[in-house]
């Protein structure tokens, strides 16, 4: 059996193609369309090709009855999984990305035999997850936890969502790009590590934003790990090193231990497919 995994962002869609072990054997990406159906349509062109048997899907924003609705896409209960389905013919399962990306690090990745972590992705927005008693912990309707969408300003900036002060507003990638004027984050934190004095003072900035969350969430979970993945966490040990010392000041008695996500950037394709093959059984 192959099973296609998607993982659609803000940004890009993410692309993984695996066999009956969830061994990767490609991964592409490509721009991700501002229209869902165009999406679709992208999607089922994309992985036809590779002829898989079951697809799965992990979407930005509120997954609830197959309806996806994502504030950076502009998108309101867009039936994605049912515009895939008609497209290519196959089982399509879809799932929030924050739970595909936990599900990846919970079995097999930096949350693996953790009893209560987090996960927080910092990309487009802020996604992630939480686990409670060494499980994925998902609100009944579904549509908890939002953690990019907790407060961490009060009447700050105006969010996607509606609401004013979000944490995805201040520590997302995009958040980064805004401090940076513009300047796309790898190359902020690329000039960070060469010692750029300006880009050093600006993700020093940011980090301190990323940290301000964790101790809130923290206070809350008093997690044994906190997992970042996400684009930013491509900065690897620069961004957990920022992190430990930004906490300090923060909250200096019980710093929960930062650890960055095993799969990175491919833990919502290896999240998407573990759902569609679980709901093929």
């Amino acid at each position: 059996m192959k099973i296609a995994g998607i993982d659609l962002g803000g940004t890009t869609i993410k692309f993984g193609i695996f066999d009956d072990d969830l061994r990767i054997l490609h991964k592409w990406s490509c721009p991700t369309p501002a229209k869902a159906s165009d999406a679709a349509a992208r999607m089922a062109a994309e992985i036809f090709p590779f002829g898989p048997d079951v697809v799965g899907i992990s979407a930005a924003g509120t997954v609830a009855g197959g309806l996806v609705t994502a504030n950076n896409l502009s998108w309101t209960d867009e039936p994605l999984a049912a515009l895939v389905h008609e497209a290519v013919g196959l089982p399509t399962t879809i799932i929030n990305d924050g739970h595909a990306a936990l599900q990846a690090e919970l079995h097999g990745g930096a949350l693996q035999g953790v009893q209560t972590g987090l996960l927080l992705t910092l990309g487009t927005g802020i996604g992630g997850g939480i686990v409670l008693n060494g499980q994925c912990w998902l609100s009944p309707t579904g549509l908890a936890p939002e953690l990019g969408h907790t407060i961490t300003h009060a009447d700050g900036l105006t969010c996607s969502c509606g609401q004013c002060g979000c944490y995805e507003k201040y520590a997302s990638a995009t958040a980064l790009r805004r401090m940076a004027d513009g300047e796309e984050p790898v190359e902020l934190i690329d000039r960070a590590k060469r010692g750029d004095a300006d880009a050093k003072g600006i993700f020093a900035r940011y980090v301190r934003e990323v940290c301000i969350g964790i101790v809130s969430l923290n206070s809350i979970f008093a997690p044994e790990v906190v997992v970042l993945g996400g684009g930013i966490s491509g900065a690897g040990n620069f961004l957990l090193d920022a992190c430990r010392n930004a906490l300090l000041p923060l909250h200096p008695t019980t710093i929960p231990m930062l650890r960055l996500a095993r799969f990175g950037n491919t833990a919502g394709i290896i999240g998407a497919a573990q759902a569609a093959v679980l709901s093929a059984v």
